[in-house]
């Protein structure tokens, strides 16, 4: 499995906005749609393209464009932050939602989960604010085994080295714009943004 960093100045400002505790909930929305962005574009480039003739006002000219769907999952509450951002990037899209809690052993379960019914040989991309253990990442990796995708890619905010590590083998690659913070004693991300789900959502 590969581990991308997204990371450059303009990430760094957002993401440090995102985790001031200062900042309310439609600052930590416009943090985590930009971060998105940005998140989305790294992403793009495991997709596959193909050539096509545009005519511009002068003339002609070959693009690579994205010739391929993909299925944007975000993990309900926080994960719904990112979707704008992956859509703009990727506008050739369909959703899928799952909703999921952990319990109050740190176990994640499934609330409820929509997708849509033709997912095969389709890139899957999971979105999910926090990867802190990995449990919730793994419980929908599981929903999708069924549905045999293409390939399983995990984008998040802040994933954790050992979140990481307990991934599953069918995630291919898991994007993240910082993976420096910590799980503290109740395994929340430390120190992290808070519960991001509260800070987006109020």
């Amino acid at each position: 499995m590969e581990t991308v960093i997204v990371n450059n100045p303009a990430i760094d400002y957002f993401l440090a906005k995102f985790r001031d505790e200062r900042s309310g909930t439609y600052e930590c929305n416009v943090c985590v749609e930009t971060i998105s962005i940005f998140l989305a574009g790294e992403v793009s480039k495991h997709l596959s393209t193909e050539d096509i003739s545009v005519k511009t006002p002068l003339g002609r000219k070959t693009c690579p464009v994205i010739n391929e769907e993909v299925v944007l999952i975000p993990v309900l509450r926080a994960g719904v932050s990112m979707l704008s951002g992956f859509q703009r990037v990727l506008p050739n899209s369909r959703t899928a939602f799952v909703w999921a809690h952990r319990n109050k052993e740190a176990v994640a379960e499934l609330d409820k989960c929509k997708f849509p019914s033709d997912m095969e040989n389709k890139t899957a991309i999971i979105l999910d604010t926090m990867l802190a253990t990995g449990g919730t990442v793994n419980l929908v990796s599981d929903l999708l085994r069924p549905y045999k995708p293409k390939q399983i890619l995990c984008a998040s905010i802040l994933a954790i080295p050992s979140g990481v590590a307990n991934l599953s083998d069918d995630i291919n690659t898991v994007f993240a714009a910082g993976i420096t913070d910590k799980l503290d004693d109740n395994l929340y991300v430390y120190p992290g943004v808070g519960d991001s789900g509260d800070r987006l959502y109020g």
